[in-house]
């Protein structure tokens, strides 16, 4: 188990495939309604604290991103949130994958720079898929949990990036023309 400090607010934890079979569990098993979870979840926060000396709060509401990772095993991100933001401080919220960014090329040398980026940056992410509609190149990307601001912030000056825009993100997987590349 590797564990490792992100700023104030985050905790990067990386299980190997021997460390989910001690703590008996899979990535497929993760599920924060399954009471396992929770166990492995607060086993897996003891240890960070033992290791950094310092806690997560968990007082607060935490955002826990699980990703699977080459190796057989798991990442996994505990961010704290702000408690300001929320009615209800007492809530952990649990996401096995980060959110597809849906980017759109500002024309065709965006478009290639595009590649020759997501090329140099496959550390950030773990698949990408491109698609042509109304004209527009588009990208999904699938980033790795600590890839979305790595991914963004390179991306930013070659086109348009949409967060949580669910109904573009359909419509063009749904109706654009996909391009293997």
């Amino acid at each position: 188990m590797k564990i490792e400090a992100i700023g104030e607010e985050k905790i990067l934890v990386a299980l190997s495939d021997k460390d989910l079979l001690e703590l008996d569990i899979t990535y497929d098993e993760m599920d924060y309604s399954n009471i396992e979870t929770r166990r492995v979840i607060w086993t897996i926060l003891d240890e960070a604290k033992r290791h950094l000396g310092k806690s997560i709060d968990t007082d607060g509401r935490i955002l826990i991103e699980v990703t699977p990772s080459d190796d057989g095993g798991c990442i996994m991100c505990f961010t704290t949130m702000p408690t300001s933001d929320y009615k209800s401080k007492k809530k952990l919220v649990m996401k096995k994958e980060s959110d597809p960014i849906l980017f759109k090329a500002l024309n065709q040398n965006a478009f290639l720079d595009t590649i020759d980026i997501l090329k140099n940056a496959s550390d950030s992410y773990r698949s990408f898929e491109i698609f042509i509609y109304n004209k527009n190149f588009y990208f999904v990307i699938y980033p790795k949990i600590t890839g979305s601001e790595k991914i963004t912030y390179i991306l930013s000056d070659f086109g348009e990036i949409y967060f949580g825009e669910t109904q573009i993100l359909s419509r063009i997987l749904e109706y654009g023309e996909k391009i293997n590349f």
